[in-house]
């Protein structure tokens, strides 16, 4: 996890604070890191719309180490590289083989455990889910319903990355089952196997009608069988800036123009609301195109 670093000028052991306005002259100036109050020998002051506030305390609650060499007048902040050595620690710990990591990830999924799911994702996946882990302090799901086990299922594999269904089997205090499907694919990555990709098959099925915003794609409706796999039966798909067009279970982007009546796709529709009529239409996240299906 990226963490914001202080820049500070160094002053006779003391952090400078510019300020946009002056605290009240004699108010108390109170210092947290991460929430937590910091509270050194010295109080922080304002000096002329400059906060001064003790580099010791501020660098210690940051876990670091200081040093004053009073020979060449220095003052020797020593950090712990903390992100270093959690990302080493990941590393050496990541599966070795495609079945591993998603093993891995359902596991994390089954413990609720998502710096658990976060250490097994790609960098590029991090960046995306980093503040839905952060929003739930990095424990996923709820005490009830919990998963109960889940069945993995290799579905293609193409260009070092391997695409597997994931079914989770829920329950709670009843005992009553329910199942949930995600699609997870896994790449190799410097001889270590991560997470790049989470989806969920929303509508599978065939083009029936496409409809454009001047000369561009905007929309399209899709009707597949009963039983396919997908939420939905049929559904109007809507095109958003964001939506990937992908070619089959490869990670090959194309262009809207592949998109055509007749096309067999499968769509994973973007988090959010939706528009709940029936037939139901959504922005779609990912578009998985496969010609001749």
């Amino acid at each position: 996890m990226k963490r914001k670093k202080l820049v500070t000028v160094l002053l006779a052991g003391a952090i400078i604070i510019g300020v946009t306005t002056a605290a009240y002259a004699g108010s108390a100036i109170q210092l947290f890191y991460n929430g937590q109050e910091i509270k050194g020998d010295a109080a922080p002051v304002n000096i002329n719309g400059k906060i001064y506030a003790s580099v010791r305390a501020i660098a210690e609650a940051m876990g670091a180490e200081v040093n004053w060499d009073k020979d060449s007048n220095q003052i020797n902040i020593i950090g712990n590289d903390q992100e270093r050595q959690i990302a080493e620690l990941e590393r050496a710990l990541a599966p070795k083989d495609s079945l591993g990591a998603v093993n891995s990830w359902a596991e994390a999924v089954k413990q609720r455990n998502g710096a658990w799911q976060y250490a097994v994702m790609t960098p590029e996946l991090k960046v995306t889910s980093l503040e839905d882990f952060t929003s739930m302090n990095w424990t996923t799901g709820t005490s009830s319903p919990w998963v109960k086990e889940f069945k993995v299922k290799k579905i293609a594999e193409a260009d070092q990355s391997v695409r597997y269904s994931v079914t989770f089997t829920w329950t709670e205090s009843t005992g009553s089952l329910s199942d949930s499907v995600i699609f997870v694919t896994v790449q190799e990555r410097d001889d270590v196997w991560l997470v790049s990709l989470l989806e969920n098959l929303d509508v599978k099925g065939e083009i029936k009608e496409i409809s454009k915003d001047g000369a561009a794609l905007s929309s399209f409706f899709v009707k597949g069988k009963a039983g396919s796999g997908g939420t939905y039966a049929e559904a109007k798909v809507i095109l958003g800036k964001n939506t990937k067009i992908y070619q089959g279970y490869t990670e090959t982007e194309l262009k809207t123009d592949s998109l055509k009546a007749g096309t067999h796709v499968e769509v994973d529709f973007k988090d959010g609301p939706m528009l709940m009529i029936y037939p139901p239409q959504a922005e779609a996240a990912v578009i998985r195109v496969f010609d001749g299906c």
